[in-house]
């Protein structure tokens, strides 16, 4: 297969005017296949990756049961090629079924697991349910890790909270990166939690306290401490965007994580719907809330955050950085993110406006 004619996002970092290949679901140097995609005036980037995503597509990931094929398909025809499912908060025995359930899908478009809690400080729940925060346990952190498999990659918890010794403790033994979110950390506790171990910030400005000028807080830390890469949702709704081009120029594309965090009702009808947990959430103009009024996730796709920051002056190749190659870092992804010869061949093709016009997912055009 090749692709001629586009702006291809290369090894540099910057686009190109070349020839994409990709042969056996893997890009290549060369390709002698007959089978030709123009994409004339259009961007070739890497498939978007999404670390921070609970459902899509009527499918919530953290559920009991059920096959997550519906929403990875859909994912994929937005364009998001690979993704770490995220649990949110929940007792224990919900968290393992949980992982039970994602590790039993045997799909490689899932990369790895995302635990959103359950050890975060209640003050900043956010949309999380209040009686289902746990205090920290190492324990349960072990146990979920072995469950998983090895795919839990990323854990999102609060650094004040006493006892998260002995969970970044387990985590460094694993390999599973911390991640600073659901806090009411001052700016001193959260640089004592970098220096402990955490290296990123779960959906930077929500559900955190805010930055003052003389308590600069999490956020302080998490926005001048170069050792933090950010997480970012772009929809505009969780995040304004000054405030997103505040966290780009403070921590450059490099230190960025772009996100979707959205759940099971995108891509499905605005309306209410009923959560997991039962209480009612409703869904208008890209995101939900619920009867209180708090932000409860996004309800569009990784692609169209994408294309709201390409909307704001950002550059394609700053985007692939931040929704490409820093997720598949995140993952510890060796094969994606990229469009170098023996990648996989996750490929999207994106017009001027950036509309995604075609997606190969290992190397098969699915759109």
């Amino acid at each position: 297969m090749k692709i001629i004619n586009g702006l291809v996002f290369g090894a540099d970092h910057k686009m190109h005017e070349k020839e994409l290949c990709f042969e056996n679901g893997v890009i290549t140097e060369v390709s002698a296949a007959d089978d030709v995609y123009d994409a004339a005036g259009c961007y070739v980037l890497p498939g978007f990756i999404d670390t921070h995503i609970h459902g899509a597509n009527g499918v919530e990931f953290y559920g009991a049961e059920g096959d997550l094929k519906p929403a990875l398909d859909w994912l994929t025809l937005e364009g998001v090629t690979s993704v770490m499912p995220s649990m949110a908060t929940d007792y224990p025995e919900g968290l393992v079924r949980a992982v039970d359930r994602i590790v039993g899908q045997h799909d490689d478009r899932i990369i790895g697991i995302h635990a959103e809690g359950p050890f975060i400080n209640v003050i900043r729940k956010g949309g999380m349910a209040e009686e289902r925060i746990q205090a920290p346990s190492a324990a349960l952190t072990e146990e979920m890790y072995v469950h998983s498999k090895g795919l839990l990659k990323l854990m999102t918890m609060a650094p004040e909270l006493p006892g998260t010794e002995e969970v970044i403790e387990v985590c460094k033994k694993y390999g599973i990166k911390l991640s600073m979110g659901h806090t009411n950390a001052t700016y001193e506790e959260a640089k004592a939690g970098v220096d402990a171990g955490f290296s990123r910030a779960t959906h930077t400005y929500n559900a955190m306290r805010p930055l003052n000028h003389r308590d600069p807080g999490i956020l302080g830390l998490a926005l001048t401490d170069d050792r933090v890469t950010c997480e970012l949702i772009c929809d505009e709704h969780h995040v304004s965007p000054p405030a997103m081009q505040i966290v780009v120029r403070c921590k450059g594309p490099e230190k960025v994580t772009m996100i979707s965090d959205n759940s099971f009702y995108a891509g499905l009808p605005e309306g209410e719907y009923g959560s997991e947990d039962g209480r009612k959430m409703f869904v208008k103009d890209g995101f939900c809330k619920l009867e209180n009024g708090t932000i409860c996730g996004s309800a569009v796709s990784l692609a169209v955050g994408a294309k709201n920051m390409f909307a704001r002056g950002f550059k394609p190749e700053e985007i692939a950085v931040m929704a490409c190659v820093n997720p598949a870092k995140a993952a510890d992804c060796a094969d994606r993110g990229e469009l170098i010869p023996g990648m996989r061949a996750d490929v999207i093709v994106l017009d001027k406006t950036f509309t995604v016009q075609a997606v190969f997912s290992a190397g098969k055009r699915v759109r």
